[in-house]
């Protein structure tokens, strides 16, 4: 072993090849803080090293090799940081493997942090398990407009607001400006199923961690202008058009046909509702019509009283089912029910027929109901029972049970009464007689 030494950088640089390993200590008269060396190799390789003591037994820490971009100072700052530890009784070694230990695992922690993508395939997953019919569209917006401006595999934890902002933009930017919403909204929604995540005991053997602290686009603005309250509903007069020639259209066939005249006479019941409902939710004895907790909106179960008109269409429907569990099965696959989609077009190409018409959309027909219903004199929380509106006070929530099967029955036949034209008690709306 040499006993060179150097005081100057250049004179590592010039620290001569002997085709053996040796090492060179800096000229230092200090004791106990250990000293800065280099490590020069057999090829002539040079390596700053640190060395100190430890119960009187030498211990090295091997650092950068030498070069312009790791130069002496740069190597002695290490070593006093190394130094620092001694002081305090720590041995260096041993605390630069704690510290790679930590690293390690922060590292490891890291990579298993959930993606975008990951976020929001578990968040719709969610939504099915809970059967939330929307979860499948959900997914499908969410991947149209955020992965062209996030790439997937990004770490959910590090989008920002401003990651969110070009999303909406560019669909505020095209025309879509409540589609926009719909999206931020979504987004909102899945951060925070993300933000519970983590501390759920039931997503703790998913394996992914998503390390979330804030939801980025909570903040984001919304655009609530674009959002206008439903007021669209339809006269008397124009229901009953609406219903005599609804089935002339050309490519609005027989089922949809029906579903169109059966939500009406329901009383203005979701028509996803009525598509899903199988034949054995009927009760032909009882005339009435079970929505079961696996198609309702609210996952509650709502039984219908069915009006004589109800029973005929229904009959008719059944003629013609040929086999299939569903009241409107889908017509190239009667396992199926009929897809809403389908009544939406047919809506549509009505009004596409019949342009001097007022305008609506599926959506319209429950507050048609509702507004002429409340014209007969039928009270609004019964119109709310009779819709399946979620009723959100303790007594409903929790205490009752009562179905209201007589009083929704009777509001029905004074509603069926009037869509007939037979005369039945009017209070106007506004002023105004519609019957």
């Amino acid at each position: 072993m040499t006993t060179v030494t150097f005081k100057t950088y250049n004179q590592v640089v010039g620290l001569k090849i002997t085709g053996k390993r040796y090492e060179s200590y800096r000229a230092t008269s200090e004791r106990g803080k250990g000293r800065l060396g280099v490590e020069v190799s057999s090829t002539g390789t040079k390596r700053w090293i640190y060395r100190y003591f430890i119960d009187g037994k030498r211990q090295f820490i091997r650092m950068g090799l030498v070069s312009d971009n790791f130069v002496m100072t740069m190597a002695q700052s290490e070593c006093d940081k190394y130094a620092e530890m001694l002081a305090k009784d720590l041995n260096p070694k041993l605390e630069l493997e704690k510290q790679q230990q930590l690293t390690k695992a922060r590292e490891q922690a890291e990579a298993v942090k959930g993606s975008v993508q990951q976020l929001f395939t578990s968040y719709t997953s969610q939504m099915k398990e809970d059967g939330k019919r929307t979860y499948a569209a959900v997914l499908k917006a969410l991947e149209k407009e955020v992965y062209s401006h996030i790439p997937p595999s990004t770490k959910a934890k590090d989008v920002k607001p401003t990651d969110i902002v070009p999303i909406l933009s560019s669909m505020i930017q095209r025309g879509a400006i409540v589609q926009s919403n719909r999206v931020r909204s979504y987004i909102v929604a899945a951060y925070n199923y993300g933000l519970k995540h983590d501390l759920n005991p039931a997503q703790a053997h998913t394996g992914v961690k998503f390390g979330l602290s804030t939801n980025p686009a909570q903040v984001v603005a919304k655009q609530s202008k674009a959002e206008k309250v439903g007021e669209t509903w339809l006269l008397l007069e124009e229901v009953r058009f609406l219903l005599e020639n609804f089935s002339t259209v050309n490519r609005v066939g027989p089922m949809v046909s029906a579903l169109m005249s059966l939500c009406f006479n329901t009383g203005g019941q979701r028509p996803f509702e009525l598509v899903a409902s199988r034949w054995e939710s009927i009760n032909w004895e009882e005339k009435t019509l079970l929505i079961t907790p696996d198609v309702s909106k609210n996952k509650r179960s709502h039984l219908i009283p069915l009006t004589d008109s109800a029973i005929e269409l229904l009959r008719i429907l059944q003629d013609k089912s040929e086999g299939s569990p569903f009241i409107f099965p889908r017509k190239n696959d009667h396992q199926q029910h009929l897809r809403t989609d389908s009544f939406s077009k047919a809506i549509s190409r009505y009004r596409e027929a019949y342009p001097e018409y007022k305008a609506f959309v599926a959506r319209d027909i429950r507050r048609t109901c509702k507004t002429l219903m409340g014209e007969l004199g039928v009270s609004k929380e019964l119109r709310d029972r009779l819709q399946n509106h979620a009723l959100n006070d303790v007594s409903s929530k929790h205490y009752d049970r009562y179905s209201y099967l007589n009083e929704k029955r009777e509001a029905l036949r004074k509603w069926e009464a009037r869509l007939n034209g037979v005369e039945a008690k009017v209070i106007p709306f506004g002023g105004r007689k519609h019957g």
